[in-house]
């Protein structure tokens, strides 16, 4: 904001008629290597239903007081506002903001703009379709990378069953619909659930201990995933020695892993990924009974989040001490009561408290219900981000999840989306179409109990947000 204030700015809007798609918008800019030009980001409310935005529907836009002359001589059919706070006003009302890229937050959703969503990581942003020319200031192409986080994995019961029976053992089944997102991510997580060991638990009525197959590790990998929590509440299911032989397949397999380990310090050491020049340190806990599959000083077990000092001293100090040696901190948490779509107070102060002692992200999953989201300080909360390979196929609260992908400008988080997915044949999860009720379902659960940067909830009977277009 400050750089755009210090210069004096002339603006032409490089924009071209005709563009029929992203690739051909982006070989067309007349851009020249060293020319002064910067890029506009569309933005609206988190919720918008929108994800994608034309040039002629930019017709009533909102931006910042020093750029509402040149974005009304660069749209001459809109209506410009502009506003001392463009994000909070648009985060309530639902209008289309146009913003430097400084000022784009995560409480706001980014719009792709004609099919180019600014903040790919495969996208060069200097050749970003919408864009300003500037005088005095180059804009550098901007390093962004992307987060991708899924839900919780059983490779046990029904899972193991479908995996054996019918795909003749092979565990890369599971992923068929959703490999090709998850590895385009530069990182993705997941919570496995339940341990690997020996080669257990095929399908049975009454069965409550989830112990998958072994060598179905090598099918996490197959399908994209760098890093896994192992603090759930079925990760002892096998014995301590389910433990260790979770931690040796995903060894194996190079599967990073957080939250469980061979003693109580193996499992409270975050797992540390290299993003670009970045470091990523992730963190696990669970505080989900039975108490006894916690790690002791001398016994295998998961990492323990207790809510017994309100103060989170001890969480707080495990999470600085990550964001000492990492650039990003992220947390893991199962947590919270099932089939819930709203977590409980002490589940919230948890994670306030990770986000202030220096975590740019937490999922929390184990209500196997999709749960609320929320933007706080600058980070990033989903409170329960849902099933994904399971096999609770009695309900479409416990088919429908979701996967959020989460973008980094560096190390600053500045946008997420959420994609809803739905379990099919009890194991293998697919993203929704938008035009299925289930997506509209799926994302109403998480929005009823939402936050946004300390705004109201949104309520599901209120009508729906303004959205100025054509």
């Amino acid at each position: 904001m400050v750089a755009w204030a210090m210069v004096r700015i002339t603006f032409a809007v490089m924009l071209l008629a005709g563009m029929t798609s992203p690739a051909a918008a982006a070989s067309s800019l007349p851009y020249v290597e060293g020319s002064l030009s910067r890029p506009l980001v569309p933005v609206t409310s988190f919720t918008s239903p929108l994800d994608d935005i034309a040039r002629n529907q930019l017709t009533a836009v909102v931006t910042t007081l020093e750029l509402a002359e040149a974005v009304s001589t660069a749209f001459p059919r809109a209506t410009v506002v502009g506003a001392a706070d463009p994000v909070a006003r648009v985060r309530e009302s639902g209008e289309i903001a146009l913003l430097p890229p400084e000022m784009v937050e995560p409480s706001v959703k980014t719009l792709s703009f004609e099919g180019s969503y600014f903040w790919d990581p495969a996208l060069d942003s200097r050749r970003y379709p919408l864009r300003v020319r500037s005088a005095g200031q180059i804009e550098p192409r901007r390093r962004t990378w992307s987060l991708l986080a899924a839900g919780e994995i059983i490779f046990g019961r029904g899972v193991q069953e479908r995996i054996e029976l019918k795909h003749g053992g092979d565990a890369r089944s599971a992923f068929t619909e959703v490999r090709d997102l998850v590895r385009g991510a530069d990182l993705a997580v997941a919570t496995l659930e339940a341990p690997l060991s020996g080669n257990h638990n095929l399908w049975c009525d009454s069965c409550m201990r989830f112990v998958g197959n072994e060598s179905y590790a090598a099918s996490l990998a197959d399908a994209g995933f760098d890093v896994l929590s192992l603090a759930a509440n079925h990760i002892g299911d096998g014995g301590t020695k389910g433990v260790i032989d979770t931690v040796a397949a995903l060894d194996r397999s190079g599967v990073a892993h957080a939250g469980a380990g061979a003693n109580e310090s193996a499992a409270r050491k975050p797992a540390i990924t290299q993003v670009g020049r970045l470091r990523v340190a992730m963190l696990a806990y669970n505080d989900v009974p039975p108490e006894s599959y916690a790690a002791s000083p001398t016994r295998a077990g998961s990492a323990r989040l207790v809510h017994d000092d309100p103060t989170y001293a001890s969480l707080r100090a495990e999470i600085a001490a990550a964001a000492g040696i990492a650039d990003v901190v992220m947390v893991l948490a199962h947590w919270g009561i099932e089939y819930e779509n709203a977590p409980r107070p002490q589940i919230v102060a948890a994670a306030h408290a990770m986000i202030e002692a220096g975590a740019s992200v937490v999922i929390g999953d184990h209500p196997h219900w999709v749960q609320s989201v929320e933007t706080y300080r600058g980070g990033y909360i989903t409170y329960g981000i849902g099933n994904f390979v399971f096999d609770q196929m009695w309900s479409m609260e416990t088919r429908e999840g979701s996967i959020q992908q989460l973008f980094f400008d560096k190390a600053k988080l500045v946008a997420v989306r959420i994609r809803p997915t739905i379990i099919e044949d009890y194991f293998r999860p697919r993203l929704l179409r938008s035009s299925e009720p289930a997506y509209k379902a799926t994302l109403g659960r998480i929005w009823e109990h939402s936050l946004f940067s300390g705004l109201p909830p949104l309520r599901l009977d209120s009508p729906p947000q303004r959205l100025i277009l054509r």
